[in-house]
């Protein structure tokens, strides 16, 4: 029986926001044209306060290859899919274009610039390919990741069935002071109403949708209550890998919620580095405080708490938080009663008042009983 449930398992993981690759422009346009996100999020200004030195962003995926780009940037990482040492073999190029979004250190203007150009990748291979997740390995990388020194995790896949252990993992996580962030999903992989994807509607974990060149919810992203943020998603450049997991110089456009994770993961990354001594709670707290509000006034399901204002989440005064904020307040759970903690108490506040109140009427009338001749 747990083999079928395994293989149920197995089957039923998917990539959560696999590239949705666009025709190649012509090569007259310089990469940094392509990068319009460049602009939107202000990156340069950005850099100029950090570029996210020391900070270790963990890449749970199919693994990273090899590109001029990327040279100098990736760490000795794992494999939970055939050898542990193919961490550097990515024979999809999923993971390589997120660690080039992430940490690409560009140099000319034709080259991929990424987010966090000095933070260093930590590839944690956990699939084979970049269309479907071949083994149910998201909880063992996220430990993995946490125990080799990631301070952010970046998770650009996921399924409307993942192991359960997951959820712990992701705990183990934000107890260890390690922020977890990942795609909520594109919404053509996945039948209509399955919801925002686990990892991603897990409480704690920073859950990315994506917003277009306007600002405006890609349509092809999957909404729900459990987003947090969303970022730069249509039309991003990637790193791509040929057959056998070399990575070659060709740079497709993607469309997905794991591009605009993997921007996101850049910008935990530079607040890390600009705030070494930041907890995670606070470094959420930030990206979220200083979001774009759209949509619906406050949090919403197409943009969460806004689109990231990276230069604002780098620069403004942000008061410390008690604690997570993403803990404390469970888009699922309610504050009105029903589930969650906060329900519960109130359920048991109305019970106990109700058994007062029964209490005080039996002992009245036993007094009344009692006064009879």
């Amino acid at each position: 029986m747990r083999a079928v449930r395994k293989a149920a398992v197995l089957a039923a993981v998917l990539v959560a926001a696999a590239p949705v690759l666009a025709v190649q422009p012509a090569w007259a346009e310089m990469m940094r044209d392509r990068q319009w996100y460049l602009k939107t999020l202000d990156v340069a200004a950005a850099q100029q306060v950090t570029a996210g030195d020391g900070v270790v962003v963990a890449v749970l995926d199919s693994g990273v290859g090899t590109h001029p780009d990327l040279d100098g940037q990736v760490l000795d990482g794992t494999s939970f899919v055939g050898e542990p040492g193919s961490f550097r073999t990515d024979n999809a190029g999923h993971g390589s274009s997120m660690a080039g979004i992430i940490a690409a250190k560009g140099g000319s203007a034709d080259h991929l610039l990424g987010i966090a150009p000095k933070a260093k990748i930590l590839p944690v291979r956990i699939s084979a390919s970049g269309t479907a997740v071949g083994a149910t390995n998201i909880a063992d990388g996220i430990r993995w990741a946490v125990d080799h020194g990631a301070k952010v995790i970046n998770i650009s896949t996921g399924g409307t069935v993942i192991e359960r252990t997951a959820e712990d993992a992701v705990r183990y996580a934000l107890d260890h002071d390690v922020i977890v962030i990942a795609g909520s999903g594109n919404a053509s992989q996945f039948p209509s109403g399955s919801g925002v994807l686990a990892p991603a509607r897990f409480p704690g974990v920073v859950a990315v949708s994506a917003i277009d060149r306007d600002g405006n919810a890609w349509a092809g992203a999957i909404r729900g209550p459990e987003v947090v943020l969303t970022a730069p998603g249509v039309a991003i450049p990637v790193i791509s890998a040929s057959g056998g997991g070399r990575v070659v110089g060709y740079y497709p456009s993607s469309d997905g919620t794991s591009a605009a994770t993997a921007v996101v993961s850049g910008a935990a990354a530079l607040i890390r580095a600009k705030y070494p001594q930041l907890p995670a709670k606070d470094v959420i707290q930030r990206l979220i405080a200083t979001a774009d509000d759209a949509g619906a006034p406050g949090r919403d399901p197409d943009y969460g708490y806004g689109r990231l204002n990276l230069v604002k989440a780098l620069t403004t005064d942000v008061p410390a938080v008690p604690s997570n904020p993403l803990l404390a307040a469970s888009p699922t759970t309610g504050a009105a009663g029903g589930k969650g903690d906060g329900g519960v108490d109130l359920v048991l506040v109305a019970a106990g008042a109700g058994f007062v109140v029964l209490l005080v009427a039996v002992l009245a009338g036993w007094l009344l009983l009692r006064r009879r001749p």
